[in-house]
């Protein structure tokens, strides 16, 4: 069962937010379909872009399972969001993550409509700077 922490503080401030991330790394399709727009755009630096739902669904559905998920901040301002953080799978292997989100609208129930996503792998032993 994956495990997912989120500040308790941050859900109150701003939604529903981190269900809808916590839903695409727990590979939780009808979830996702309530907060993704039919339409998105999700663009990948250094990997490419995904054009619709399907699309996203097909790579969340292929992406290796995701066993923890840590978000360090997540903010919204009108139509536009981003979140940050780190997720762990069963081989212990760390992503750190940011992405950056545009909604359809400003409102509460508003979908989002764009992602840009950077994902940064972190090694496995030691860390040289």
């Amino acid at each position: 069962m994956s495990r997912f922490r989120q500040p308790a503080a941050t859900l109150h401030a701003i939604g529903s937010l981190p269900t809808s991330w916590s839903a695409a790394y727990g590979k939780d399709l009808p979830l996702l379909e309530q907060w993704f727009s039919e339409d998105i755009q999700w663009n990948i630096a250094g990997k490419g872009s995904l054009d619709g739902f399907d699309a996203v669904r097909q790579w969340i559905l292929e992406a290796p399972a995701t066993g923890s998920v840590q978000f360090f901040s997540v903010l919204t301002h009108g139509s536009e969001g981003s979140a940050d953080g780190r997720s762990c799978d069963s081989e212990h292997s760390v992503v750190h993550f940011s992405h950056v989100l545009k909604f359809a609208s400003a409102g509460k129930a508003a979908k989002i409509k764009e992602i840009r996503s950077y994902f940064v792998q972190q090694p496995t032993i030691g860390l040289e700077i």
